[in-house]
């Protein structure tokens, strides 16, 4: 009887897109260790798409590609290239090309026109990168409100990790060990909290963390952190409030 041996099968994954405007190596590996450097912990070992639309001028893709990578950061694709040479330079060292579909294109190719009709200056913002999470299908989605909390009511389990794009994220349930909540804003947890939290991953230093019953391996606000073993024991187990006083990380019980 023959076994299986493999099986093509459509999956969705989420992975983060760094959109450069910038084309010049040096700038782009200085703003992305900026970004690495406030989160050390949440860029570790990322895999991103490198979405090169923005870039009007020449490329050169090889100085770039090692610019990225040196960061520590593993490229798997590049996306937003209709340029053959520059295709051709990309496949060279050994990345596919991804491409939206077609209807998604013509609306992001219709909306930059017109910018650019209406006002150049409006294309290319003043920072080099832009790092934004997206579903596999590289589709935006216009209705996301980011001002508004990310709610979750399923218990994260280990292996998982959930980001807030700068919002607050809330857990309505149980955080295990090996689980990651990241988030731009502050983090609720009304459980268990055994996993890592990392708040104010953009750098915001007014973040907090508040957990119902705190076990957590790691706590991070803005790149400042804590370790398990450096959670004095009177607050494991007990409702707790942590933020950043002095760029130190303070722990208070919330009753």
């Amino acid at each position: 009887m023959l076994t299986k041996v493999i099986k093509f099968k459509k999956n969705n994954f989420s992975f983060y897109v760094i959109y450069l405007y910038n084309s010049e190596p040096e700038l782009i590996f200085n703003e992305i260790k900026k970004k690495i450097n406030h989160s050390p912990i949440f860029f570790k070992n990322m895999s991103v798409i490198i979405n090169i639309y923005y870039i009007k001028n020449e490329i050169n893709w090889k100085k770039v590609y090692n610019a990225i990578i040196a960061t520590g950061i593993n490229i798997i694709g590049v996306s937003g290239c209709n340029n053959k040479n520059i295709i051709k330079n990309i496949n060279s060292t050994g990345l596919p090309i991804l491409f939206t579909n077609n209807k998604n294109n013509k609306k992001i190719n219709n909306i930059d026109i017109n910018n650019q009709k209406n006002n150049t200056n409006n294309i290319v913002p003043k920072s080099i990168i832009k790092i934004i999470k997206e579903k596999s299908s590289l589709s935006s989605n216009k209705n996301i409100n980011f001002n508004k909390s990310k709610i979750i009511f399923n218990p994260i389990r280990s292996g998982q990790q959930i980001y807030a794009y700068n919002s607050d994220l809330i857990i309505i349930n149980n955080v295990s060990t090996g689980a990651e909540l990241i988030a731009d804003g502050n983090i609720h947890v009304y459980g268990f909290m055994r996993g890592k939290a990392l708040s104010g991953a953009n750098g915001d230093k007014n973040c907090q963390i508040f957990c119902n019953q705190l076990f957590a391996e790691m706590l991070s606000i803005a790149g400042e952190y804590l370790l398990q073993d450096q959670i004095p024991n009177k607050f494991l187990g007990k409702s707790s409030r942590i933020y950043l006083k002095n760029k130190v990380l303070t722990i208070k019980l919330c009753n």
